[in-house]
């Protein structure tokens, strides 16, 4: 468990540190994957590198563990409302 968090506090600070990338990796070396704070910060990481998809299944994962976290939610629903986003004047010319 000791490793997990020594893992956790290097991602947040590569993320404070603007590398996402870095941290992302650090936590994909994490052998503790399901962990509800490891879900969160790799959708946070996810969502800063505009990886939306990604973003959104670790969120959703994240909030089976902790169905009524609003800022995950507020995650979700504005991930979901950039993936949903059409301007019908941009497409049809």
């Amino acid at each position: 468990m000791r490793e997990l968090e020594i893992n956790i506090c290097e991602a947040k600070e590569a993320l404070d540190q603007n590398l996402p990338e870095v941290a992302l990796a650090i936590l994909d070396k994490s052998a503790v994957a399901n962990n509800g704070e490891v879900l969160f910060l790799k959708g946070e990481i996810c969502f800063k590198l505009q990886k939306w998809g990604e973003a959104l299944n670790h969120f959703s994962l994240y909030l089976e563990q902790y169905p009524s976290d609003q800022k995950a939610e507020s995650y979700c629903a504005m991930i979901q409302n950039i993936l949903g986003f059409y301007h019908k004047d941009l497409y049809n010319p």
